[in-house]
Order: structure tokens, then sequence, then C-alpha cells
């Protein structure tokens, strides 16, 4: 992912705000009137260069309307306001997957300076990590690969697709599931498929009726 450069309008908005003490930087400042402009270049650039994709589900929206996106930090603005502006904290996401985040803390380690490595995430970092080495799609269902993808789907609640998939309520919570498909993946041989898609079948039977 390319991270935002500012134009020098915004760049002097940017620079107004991280040259205030920690103590005075606040998070409203983001929905200050004099912030506008700098919200729109950073959703404009982000939905272009993600193609269009959150960087959680991956599910794209097919268009550059920034009504329909969320400007994503990626750690949250109202725990450490001071990152709020930096680029490599910042994305595009949808609704769903903004909410679901909210202020969880996905930082791995804590530091004074801008965390700008992965391993000082517990999350998938759009910026800093791989998606496909961390998590795989099967359809709507969300295949955690590592801990990083494990974190990631928990946190943003992507088991959602597969749960409407079954017609559930909300997210499934039982990691019984992702195992089961964990090891359909890692079947080495027909027996081992059968086994896990066995298993899958039991337990999606057992998943009460709405």
């Amino acid at each position: 992912m390319t991270p935002v450069q500012y134009s020098a309008a915004s760049q002097q908005v940017v620079t107004a705000f991280e040259a205030q003490s920690e103590a005075q930087q606040s998070s409203t400042y983001w929905s200050e009137d004099a912030v506008d402009p700098v919200r729109a270049e950073i959703k404009s650039h982000y939905i272009e260069d993600q193609n269009y994709t959150c960087v959680y589900c991956k599910r794209q929206i097919a268009t550059a309307n920034k009504a329909l996106w969320d400007a994503e930090h990626v750690i949250c603005r109202d725990k450490v306001p001071r990152f709020m502006f930096t680029p490599q904290n910042l994305a595009v996401s949808c609704r769903d997957c903004n909410i679901a985040k909210g202020q969880t803390e996905v930082r791995a380690t804590m530091r004074r300076k801008f965390p700008n490595e992965s391993k000082h995430y517990r999350i998938v970092h759009p910026h800093f990590d791989n998606y496909s080495d961390h998590i795989r799609w099967l359809g709507d269902i969300c295949v955690p690969l590592t801990d990083k993808g494990v974190e990631t789907q928990a946190t943003c609640g992507l088991t959602r697709f597969t749960a409407k998939l079954l017609g559930i309520d909300g997210v499934l919570v039982n990691p019984g599931f992702d195992r089961y498909v964990g090891d359909l993946l890692k079947a080495k041989n027909r027996a081992e498929a059968k086994a896990a898609i066995a298993a899958i079948s039991t337990y999606v039977e057992d998943i009460p009726q709405k």
C-alpha cells in the first residue's frame, strides 16, 4: 500500500496539529471544519490505492463516494491522537469492519514513536503485512492462517459473512468451525478431506434454526 502524500494545504493543517503538545492534541480535531479537505484527501487516496476494497474484509465497494467509506485509523485516534495523521496509520475500510474494530487495542508493543513494523501489531496491518499470508477467503468463509489472522478475524467480525451464509445472527464465535475449515485446507489426501467435510457438516447441522 502506498501511504498518502499530503498536498501543501493539507500538510499545513497536519503540521499545525502535530506541533501541539500531546496534552493539547485531541481526537476531536479530526471532526473540525479545517480538517474536511484533509479527510477528503485521505479517503480519495486510499479508495483508489486499495482498488475500492476494504483492508480488513477485502470486500469491494465499487464507488468513490466517500460517504460509503470510513477513514480507518489502524491505531485508534481516540487512544493515541498523535498518530491521527500518520500516513502509515491510515487506510479506508467498510463501515461494518470499522464499527466492529471500534477502539480495540491492536498494538503488540507500546512505543513512544509510531510502530512501523509488522511485529508491533496484533492484527494484519495494511501497510506492513501481506494480507494473504494471514487470511484466506473461501467464498464467504474467512480462514485465518496465522495468529494475526485469527486476531483480525475476531477484531473485525469477519465471521459475519459465514454466519449470514448459514442463517445465523451476528458472528460465529465457536472456534471449532475455523478448525474444521483449517483441517479441510490442510488435508493431504481424500480421507482427511472427507473427515474434515464430515466435521463441518455435523457442525452446521447442530446450529439452531432461526
